[in-house]
């Protein structure tokens, strides 16, 4: 079984993220393949695309915002992600048990004899009229029923697990500031999240391997665990396992990648640089950002295009963001 190194591991990793070299990709095309973007900060997603895309423009996340075609909400790992509405109808139901697992781990006493399926017909009937809420306002709501659990516990558990939400605009617009504004999600995008397929080979969760493997493969089991927080994943590992190949990394961990997926060659080594600097690599973390290697290149004229080494140069600092 082929063996890849840290730095070609690394390498492809930055090619699926669109990090090597900025790519000719619509912003929505772009979302849908990195399976979202991390939206803690509602202004990283506009930095991550404008880092990967050749003609970013902001006001066209924008636009995508207000069009409800891209939709901030909470998924993987229970953060706040900027994804496409069809991605975001598509695997809220798949992620609602691990969602309710972590809020309930955090908020456990707080929330110690609240039934959360009450505590979401609740929630929900509150919301039923349509009108966007803060937090705290839908944890007032509700607390007189449940004077003993604290409002945050309440708030959280409601926004963040029981109740798929999207965060309504100008929240997340680009140079727009804006409080948290929760809408059901389902009346944001004008259709029901799809239910969980009662199928036992986990057709989502098949979806989900191919889509994380084509953004940030090759990767192991415990990678895709890691990115989407899922623990229950195995079944969708071994129904499209047939259809994968395998490599090992330098741990002798199996690696899984989709066929003819691409897998960039190692850079030529900088000429003006010692030879020790042309074996380490870079780092990047679950979300697909990058951080410049230990001993990477730091000649003035190579040190700000290290991650580009064998592409094209993307051209000048643009104005925006």
């Amino acid at each position: 079984m082929t063996v890849l190194d840290a730095r070609a591991l690394n390498r492809a990793t930055l090619a699926r993220q669109l990090l090597l070299d900025r790519a000719d990709m619509p912003p929505l095309d772009a979302v849908a393949h990195l399976c979202g973007l991390q939206a803690q900060e509602p202004q990283e997603p506009f930095v991550g695309l404008w880092s990967r895309l050749r003609a970013f423009d902001p006001a066209a996340l924008s636009d995508l915002l207000t069009g409800r075609r891209v939709v901030r909400t909470v998924m993987m790992r229970r953060t706040m992600h900027l994804l496409t509405a069809e991605d975001a109808l598509a695997w809220r139901a798949r992620h609602d048990a691990m969602l309710r697992q972590r809020m309930n781990g955090v908020y456990r006493r707080e929330l110690e004899g609240v039934d959360l399926d009450e505590l979401a017909a609740a929630g929900r009937a509150v919301m039923a009229d349509g009108e966007p809420r803060s937090m705290s306002e839908l944890a007032r709501a509700v607390a007189d029923r449940w004077p003993s659990a604290g409002p945050r516990a309440l708030g959280e558990m409601l926004v963040a697990a029981l109740i798929p939400m999207a965060q309504m605009p100008p929240r997340g617009l680009w140079r727009a500031k804006g409080g948290v504004r929760n809408v059901p999600l389902a009346s944001w995008l004008g259709r029901e999240i799809d239910p969980l397929d009662p199928d036992e080979s986990d057709p989502v969760g098949q979806a989900l391997v191919r889509r994380y493997l084509a953004a940030f493969g090759p990767a192991a089991s415990a990678d895709l665990r890691a990115w989407c927080g899922l623990a229950g994943l195995p079944a969708a590992v071994t129904a499209v396992r047939g259809e994968l190949v395998s490599f090992r990394d330098e741990r002798g961990r199996e690696l899984l990648d989709l066929p003819r997926a691409p897998t960039p060659p190692r850079p030529p080594r900088c000429g003006s640089c010692p030879r020790s600097t042309t074996r380490s690599s870079a780092t990047t973390t679950a979300a697909g950002s990058s951080t410049t290697p230990t001993g990477a290149c730091r000649s003035p004229a190579r040190a700000s295009s290290w991650w580009t080494a064998g592409s094209p140069r993307p051209g000048p600092p643009r104005t925006a963001p």
